[in-house]
């Protein structure tokens, strides 16, 4: 089956109209038409019911329209894999990277040190959640990567933790809870929260609800975020407030928001590098190199406390484990 058919299928549904769905695709209405009644007569059965203010779907329509949306994201994530894979192929390091990895200097400091290095050499990168780029790590596709929590658990990978950082409230500046000051958990008891929602089958267990509850809250969820940046958005247009790792402070415009220290809730997100052990390519073995130098002298800032986030009205919210 040709899969224009399945996307033309698609406009159609979510357009609610033949008219709406022919501009969206750039096709006159008219073969537009044809192409459905083609599709349905190649499946069997009615997909649409046409009227006069538009379409609607069958209950065999419903069932094709799930089917197909499913078999075009699979469809366009393969398209987008190949070709990453095309454009990898002449690149000598795989590196992986975990969302918003651009807030911490570090990284962009030992990538910047490596590519103008002997050779100039090119990385590839793949942006991806914690859960993924471990699992490329693990299945040769990635040489290295960064990640959040502690998950690398394999004899031919290595791992070294950079930094701890405790959880902390983003209060919106208008909110009544934008003190510069510490606050307790109990405080956020009435205070409904963006909530970052945990959509990978990786991670059935929300950890850091389950901690809330441990410590005596149970969170109103006003509303649920799908990301990092999502959640922040959210806590902004809606002048909220939300739970977050230490670190959102390096990624967040001066006063977007108000941040306090949590003095009785000591969760800590971990920031991990991890690599293959047995790195046969010496280009490999010089991004280590760089990125191990790059995280000595970040640790180093951390302990001397030169770096500003780090402590927040006087409370320590990130450290450097014993670990390091």
């Amino acid at each position: 089956m040709d899969f224009r058919l399945l996307r033309y299928f698609i406009a159609t549904v979510e357009e609610g109209s033949l008219q709406g769905a022919a501009r969206r695709m750039n096709i006159a209405q008219p073969a537009l038409s044809r192409r459905i009644r083609d599709l349905e007569l190649t499946l069997g059965c009615t997909l649409l019911i046409r009227g006069s203010r538009g379409v609607t779907t069958t209950p065999a329509g419903k069932c094709f329209h799930d089917e197909a949306v499913a078999l075009v994201k699979a469809l366009d994530r393969a398209i987008h894999n190949t070709r990453r894979i095309e454009l990898e192929q002449d690149r000598p390091v795989r590196l992986g990277l975990v969302m918003n990895a651009r807030k911490y200097a570090f990284v962009h400091d030992a990538i910047e040190a490596f590519q103008v290095g002997p050779g100039h050499l090119d990385l590839a990168y793949m942006r991806a959640p914690s859960v993924d780029l471990v699992e490329a790590l693990r299945d040769d596709r990635l040489d290295i990567t960064l990640a959040y929590e502690r998950r690398i658990r394999s004899p031919k990978l290595a791992e070294r933790l950079i930094h701890k950082e405790r959880y902390i409230v983003a209060v919106h500046p208008a909110h009544p809870l934008a003190v510069h000051t510490p606050i307790r958990l109990t405080e956020l008891a009435d205070q409904p929260l963006i909530w970052l929602a945990r959509h990978s089958a990786h991670d059935e267990q929300d950890v850091l609800m389950q901690q809330c509850r441990l410590h005596g809250l149970e969170p109103i969820i006003r509303q649920l975020s799908a990301t990092h940046e999502e959640q922040l958005d959210l806590a902004s247009v809606s002048t909220g407030l939300c739970l977050t790792p230490a670190s959102t402070i390096l990624s967040t415009s001066p006063g977007q928001f108000v941040f306090r220290p949590l003095t009785d809730f000591v969760m800590e997100l971990d920031l991990t590098l991890g690599w293959l052990r047995e790195a046969a390519n010496p280009s490999v073995s010089a991004l280590m190199a760089t990125l191990h130098t790059a995280i000595d002298q970040h640790q180093a800032a951390i302990v001397l406390g030169t770096e500003s986030w780090t402590t927040l009205c006087g409370h320590e919210v990130v450290r450097v484990s014993d670990e390091g």
